[in-house]
């Protein structure tokens, strides 16, 4: 994958995020209005993605507590 904006190519096994944070980074100013818009959902995705995993590390899967509440068995 290589970055629109300058030369770099991403070629690691997570070249989707990488060139993510490089956006970021290196030219999240001179970005066009509409890839400004995709970087700013895909940012907040991860960051819910994120906290979404850490809540569910703390409080456990609330399907699993939910289900063996209301189970029979």
């Amino acid at each position: 994958m290589k970055c629109n904006y300058c030369d770099e190519i991403f070629n690691d096994d997570d070249s989707v995020m990488s060139h993510f944070y490089h956006l970021g980074k290196n030219h999240y100013d001179v970005l066009t209005d509409e890839d400004r818009i995709i970087y700013d959902i895909r940012k907040k995705m991860i960051e819910s993605k994120s906290k979404y995993e850490s809540q569910k590390q703390a409080d456990g899967d609330s399907d699993l507590i939910f289900n063996s509440r209301n189970s029979e068995v």
